[in-house]
């Protein structure tokens, strides 16, 4: 008796046909989409991702998405061959690296475009990513911070956008968030944010100083600020 194969197969393909990396990197799009939306956890996410990652076939990845999509929308994610964009910042193992040099504090604003792949590294001087005027390209943008500094670390979003910081670990100081949710509004991007730091953790909503700060950086002609995708 010939044995039955268990395998999920996406609807209407040959789920033995391998996979590339525009089918990988469109399946890990659908479960950050799925963690904004909180149909999966976090823990979830973080158990799916390295499935998608390596996943061979295209029957590996509906296995990783099959309770998340409808078979037509699944059908197409795992035959397409459409990369999701390019550069650093558009695939989960190659993030827009950002990184801070010297005393000065790594301060990004204005309208820079943010890609769903973020990591910023910074061993001393302090952090301040002010995404008020920034485009993203994703629902859920992936920030790891790998910062080594006792100074801290400043994240302002506008109205609306959530940021989930149940990842982030302050190993001796804090992290707060201040009247920002961990859910977005209806439309607006979620930040979900992982790493380690040494120091603290401060997300809110630009203040009226929030504004003049950046103003006065980006009248100076943005000095220090890594070379960013701009609006």
């Amino acid at each position: 008796m010939n044995a039955v194969s268990t395998t999920p197969q996406p609807p209407g393909s040959e789920g033995h046909l391998r996979v590339g990396t525009a089918q990988r990197e469109l399946a890990l799009e659908a479960l950050r989409n799925a963690a904004a939306d909180e149909r999966i956890t976090f823990e979830e996410l973080e158990s799916r991702v390295p499935r998608a990652v390596h996943a061979v076939t295209r029957a590996d990845l509906s296995a990783v998405l099959e309770d998340l999509l409808p078979a037509d929308r699944l059908a197409a994610l795992v035959g397409s061959d459409a990369p999701v964009g390019e550069g650093p910042g558009h695939t989960w193992d190659n993030p827009l690296v950002l990184e801070g040099t010297g005393w000065k504090e790594l301060h990004v604003a204005g309208p820079w475009v943010v890609p769903p792949f973020l990591e910023v590294t910074c061993s001393i001087g302090g952090i301040r990513l002010d995404f008020t005027e920034a485009v993203p390209r994703s629902k859920v943008i992936d920030l790891v911070l790998t910062v080594n500094d006792w100074g801290t670390t400043t994240i302002l979003v506008p109205q609306g956008w959530g940021v989930d910081t149940g990842a982030a670990q302050a190993e001796v100081g804090y992290v707060e968030a201040r009247g920002v949710r961990t859910r977005a509004q209806p439309g607006k991007p979620r930040i979900i944010l992982r790493g380690r730091t040494s120091g603290q953790v401060k997300v809110r909503t630009p203040t009226g100083a929030d504004r003049r700060k950046s103003e006065k950086f980006l009248a100076k002609g943005s000095p220090g600020m890594p070379e960013l995708p701009r609006a």
